[in-house]
């Protein structure tokens, strides 16, 4: 895709906010660093307000090797006063990626734990939904196509009938209305109780 954008004359935006969040054990590669034509067609958007919940300071980085991708990045963040950084945002940054380490291997190891415990728990309890693998982010995706309708109205039914709140896979595009995705960036015990609701949600949806 990156060569064929460079081809085009089409440059990439890379989305990598959630790019600290990987499961322990595994890597990110940067977009930027897959080949010389990625580089240099490529901007690369990176922010400490995932992995470190600093969202409220609103620091984050747009990395941009090219010199004058760079220059046309730089003239519209300008215009539109988003590169002005509140007097906290730089320091928070620069502690966060220079001495968060350990915290964030721990956050890592504990997220990757809550995502095995909604697994088993779908697996044992609600076969009919399924965690969909991935390597990365505290955001899980559930495949609802085995529930009755594939799923369809789930998530507003969930809310209605236990209080709980899952973001519908619909407002993502795609076949994304038979999916779920739920966050677990969150204390056990809160994830233990979402699960029991959604356990309750299926349950009486498939009656």
């Amino acid at each position: 895709m990156g060569e064929l954008c460079a081809k085009y004359h089409v440059p990439v935006l890379s989305d990598e906010i959630h790019c600290d969040l990987t499961d322990p054990g595994c890597g990110y590669i940067p977009f930027a660093s897959v080949s010389d034509a990625c580089r240099e067609n490529s901007l690369t958007c990176m922010a400490p307000t995932k992995a470190f919940n600093l969202a409220g300071l609103q620091t984050a980085a747009v990395l941009v090797p090219n010199p004058e991708l760079r220059e046309k990045a730089w003239a519209e963040l300008g215009i539109n006063e988003a590169a002005e950084p509140g007097i906290f945002a730089v320091d928070a940054a620069v502690a966060a990626f220079t001495r968060g380490e350990e915290w964030l291997d721990q956050l890592r190891q504990y997220v990757y734990g809550n995502k095995k415990l909604v697994q088993e728990f779908l697996e044992r309890e609600i076969p009919a939904i399924r965690a969909v693998p991935s390597q990365a982010t505290y955001l899980l995706w559930l495949d609802c196509n085995g529930l009755p309708g594939e799923g369809l109205g789930f998530a507003s039914f969930l809310r209605a009938r236990t209080g709980l709140y899952l973001s519908p896979g619909e407002s993502f595009g795609g076949n994304g209305a038979h999916f779920l995705r739920m966050n677990l960036a969150c204390p056990r015990a809160v994830l233990e109780e979402g699960l029991r609701r959604l356990r309750e949600g299926a349950e009486a949806w498939q009656r």
